[in-house]
Order: C-alpha cells, then structure tokens, then sequence
C-alpha cells in the first residue's frame, strides 16, 4: 500500500498543469451546479407560496362506491368509508385537512314557517365539520353543539335556496325567500321520523338556520357532526359513524397526484379537477427543464474539459508508465493508479467547491434580497435553500465523470502504448 502511494505521488509530479486545469473544470461545474439549483428552488418555492396560495390545490372529494349488496357476506373494499377507514385517509402523507360529511342513519323531516306559509317535508341531511363550513355562518351566530341539546343549528346549500326560488314558488304563485329572511329562522325538524317510516325513538328538535354555503351537496340541510352523532346513538342504538363524503385539501399542488393514487388504491370514488395544479405544476416542470438545459450545457463543456486533462496529464507520464510497466506493474494496477489519483481529486475539489459555493450563494442572496425592495416581493431569504441531495448530486456526477474518464483512458487509449 505504501509503494502504491508512492507511485502515485510521483505519478502526480509532471502533469501538474493538466491536474489544475481539471480541477478548475470540475470547480466550475461544481459552483454553476449549485448555484443554478439554487435559484431553481428559490423560483419553485416562490411560485408555490405565491401563485400556489391564489391557486391552492383543488378540494378532492372522496366517496364510497355504489355497489350491490355482498350476499357472501364481508366489507367490499371502498364501498363504506368508517371512522377507522377516515384515520387511515386522514393519516396519508401530503393530506392538510379532511373535512367529513356524515351519512344519517335515520328517516327525518322538517315543518316549516315563512311569511305565514306552513310546509312539511321530507329532507336530506348530513353531519358536517365546522371546519368545512366556518367562513359561511351568519355574523353573530355560531355552528357549535352541546351535546343533549334539542337545539340545533343547521347550514343550508345555496342550492336550495335558489330551487325553491326557481322552481317551487313561481310554480306555487308563493314568495320568493331571500338570505337575510332564513338569517336565523327556525323550524322543527323531527330526527327519526318522515312520511314513509316513523322509529319509536323519534325525537323533535328545534333547528335555526345559521349559514348558507356551497361546500354541502345540494337540496340538503346540514347539522354540526357532533349532534349528528349524538342523535344517531340516540335513536339508532349501536351505530357506527359512516361518512357519505370527504373533503380532502392537499398541503401542496405536487402532492396531489399521489394522495388521488392512495384514495383510488384504497378503492374509493375521487372527483377533483387538478386544473389548478395541473397550471403550477407546469410552471415549476418549465424551470426545472430550463434548469436542467443550463447545466447540461455546462456538464458538456465540463465533460470535454475533463477528458482533455486526463488525456493531457496520462500523455506526459508514458515514460514513466513504461517504467513502472517494466518493473511488474500490470496494465490493470496502472489503470487503477490514474483512475484513484483522479478520483480523489474529482471527489475534494467538487465536495469543497459545493460546501464554498453554497455558504457564498446563500449568504450574498440573502443580503441581495434585502437590499431591493422589489426582489423581496417575490423572494424571501428562506426561500434559498439547498438540500444536502442538491449539494452532494455534483459532488456524485463529478467523482462518476472522472473515475470513467480516467479508467477508460488510461486502459484503452495510454496503456496500448507501453
């Protein structure tokens, strides 16, 4: 081992300029490298936080599938989403919020008074998050439960609103309700009990209308989901909480792709348009290529030049080749030699130059942004940043680029010679 290091000592004494000119190559690749990757984070990052926040991710709606009944008895994958099944989901990497809609297991109806008209009905309803619907309650009223209240407040769907506004009073010759008349109004609605099945736990609640959203399916009332809860164990003894939907935000436009490809491998209905993603994610793709062209035009440059000086550097020690070649030396040991020698000085020169670059890069950026008012709106200093995968992928393409170069160099084009 000493005699090898030895000869590769003087194996580095004639050629030095070549050694250099490498070096400096490898230098220059190493810095352009960091310092393009650098701002392409910076770009990206930026256009997530600024573009990515006026176009957040598009909510994904999660279902159950349709499907018959399993007279062979078992749970067939997706067509029931539980409580358990909506940790899991909730649990998924990527996932900022899920905001449930919870089925009610039971028959209800609802009587109603406006401007002196009585009408009775059948309804739909749900339990829903308040999370789902707490920018659309009415000032100075609230969604909340306390549970063993008779008292319910209830969100309804614009939709709604604008049906019976349509359709049922022009056809009816009856008013036409507008928001401000529902803006607190009450009404009882009877939780196990409609027209076609009345259960013997039926209860009669007091409801208020405290919101109008677009986030609940339409022709349906909603209750908070803590007093569907209640009212389900109440009345149905022994159920389990089963959600009709879900409503997904994604904490990233790149995440959603993946989050959609869970949900769907798990067997459930997804419906979300990524428009809004599609959009961001063309813009980071279009500076990552733009990325990848600079440097790769740089790594071509860098290429040739490395070459060139392993070349250069083997030409001038033929002599000394031949020599060590005469003394017992294989062609293999010798290849070996060259290719160590430049692996070493591919792998400090590029892992230095990387660490240098990347404290310069972030400390003058840093100071940069700061100093224009203009850069800061669209630039924060923690928006420059590099991650150790960014800093060591020189370092790795480098030390490749040159142990290559220098094996297939020396062994094919050098040692013919000796």
């Amino acid at each position: 081992m000493i005699g090898f290091l030895k000869i590769l000592g003087l194996t580095i004494q004639k050629g030095k300029i070549y050694l250099l000119f490498l070096a400096i190559s490898i230098f220059i690749f190493s810095s352009f490298f960091i310092i393009i990757t650098g701002i392409k984070n910076a770009i990206n990052k930026t256009v997530e936080e600024s573009i990515g926040v006026k176009l957040p991710p598009d909510t994904i709606k999660v279902t159950p599938k349709i499907v018959p009944k399993n007279i062979f008895g078992g749970e067939i994958k997706g067509s029931s989403i539980t409580y358990s099944d909506y940790k899991k989901i909730a649990n998924i990497k990527g996932i900022k919020s899920v905001h449930r809609l919870m089925e009610i297991p039971f028959p209800n109806s609802v009587i109603l008074r406006v401007l002196g008209i009585i009408g009775r009905s059948d309804m739909v309803s749900y339990g829903i998050d308040y999370s789902l619907v707490k920018n659309d309650i009415f000032k100075g009223y609230s969604f909340k439960y306390k549970t063993g209240s008779t008292n319910i407040p209830f969100v309804v769907p614009k939709g709604i609103l604008e049906a019976y506004n349509l359709a049922y009073a022009r056809g009816q010759g009856t008013p036409t309700v507008s928001e401000n008349l529902l803006k607190g109004l009450t009404f009882t609605y009877y939780a196990g009990k409609s027209s076609y099945k009345t259960l013997p736990n039926y209860m009669t609640i007091e409801g208020q209308i405290v919101g109008i959203t677009e986030n609940v399916p339409a022709l349906s009332i909603c209750m908070p989901i803590e007093a569907a809860e209640y009212l389900a164990k109440t009345i149905v003894p022994g159920y389990n909480p089963n959600y009709s939907m879900l409503y997904i935000e994604a904490s990233s436009h790149e995440s959603v792709e993946n989050i959609i490809k869970k949900l769907r491998s798990m067997g459930y209905n997804i419906e979300t348009s990524t428009d809004k993603t599609k959009f961001v994610e063309s813009i980071k793709r279009l500076i990552s290529n733009i990325t990848i062209v600079l440097i790769s035009i740089v790594g071509v440059f860098a290429i040739i030049s490395v070459f060139i000086s392993i070349l250069l550097f083997i030409s001038t020690k033929v002599e000394f080749l031949s020599l060590i070649r005469m003394l017992g030396a294989t062609k293999i040991y010798i290849s070996m030699m060259i290719t160590l020698l430049v692996f070493l000085l591919t792998f400090v020169i590029s892992y230095l130059s990387s660490i240098l670059t990347k404290e310069i890069f972030i400390t003058y950026s840093s100071q940069l942004i700061n100093s224009f008012d203009i850069i800061k709106e669209f630039v924060k200093n923690d928006y420059i940043y590099l991650s150790l995968g960014d800093i060591m992928a020189p370092v790795i393409i480098s030390t490749t680029l040159g142990i290559i170069s220098s094996f297939i160099i020396s062994l094919r084009f050098v040692i013919k010679k000796i």
